[in-house]
């Protein structure tokens, strides 16, 4: 039970604080990401820093930081608390790439990691939140609202399909409701840029001021 519920969530945490957009900035084209743009280490500020490319980049490799993890322990552990455990490894890894040791707590905002946590965890539930956000990008071109619409649908789609969700599932739908919550709270900023019409568009140019308020 120590390794399960403690000492596998730290390891999962420190995987989780690996800033790939940090790097990959860094050290292909030598600049500091977090100075960039918003200033967010995540897929979406890569991309309008770097290119499309690598953003592309950096959002499957936070994406498989979150499934890793969580494919390995599954493997790993048997018997009692096995899905407790699971989930516990998806809060660390969440919150390190939210909170990454190596960037001094500044990380992103959870949206590509929590794809790859929840691609173990309930898949189903996960592709009908993406089959959301496309329809919400598509039709306000804000990849900010995308992330925040789909989680929500990401929690209703766990309460509609899935197994027993208040019963031996609730431990599940808890963490899919403060995964939700979370992704809402690091898109303050952006929600604010919307309401007041300065936030970026997906295939509008815009210039660094609308943008660099995060």
């Amino acid at each position: 039970m120590l390794i399960q519920n403690i000492i596998s969530p730290i390891i999962a945490y420190f995987i989780g604080s690996i800033p790939f957009g940090f790097l990959i900035a860094k050290f292909i084209k030598g600049i500091d990401i977090r100075q960039v743009g918003s200033g967010n280490p995540g897929a979406t500020n890569v991309a309008r820093a770097l290119g499309k490319p690598y953003g592309i980049l950096v959002f499957f490799l936070d994406m498989l930081k979150g499934f890793l993890p969580l494919y390995f322990f599954d493997r790993l552990f048997s018997g009692d608390g096995h899905n407790l455990a699971l989930i516990l490894c998806g809060v660390g890894v969440i919150c390190g790439h939210t909170f990454p040791v190596f960037l001094r707590f500044k990380g992103g905002k959870a949206a590509a990691t929590g794809c790859g946590v929840f691609l173990w965890l309930a898949p189903v539930p996960l592709f009908i939140a993406l089959a959301v956000w496309s329809l919400t990008v598509f039709i306000s071109r804000y990849i900010s609202l995308g992330s925040m619409v789909s989680s929500v649908a990401l929690v209703a789609s766990l309460l509609l399909f899935g197994k027993a969700p208040f019963g031996h599932g609730l431990p599940l739908t808890l963490f899919s409701i403060f995964i939700s919550i979370l992704l809402i709270i690091r898109h303050k900023s952006n929600i604010k840029r919307i309401l007041n019409g300065t936030e970026s568009k997906v295939g509008k140019k815009v210039k660094a001021p609308d943008f660099a308020e995060d």
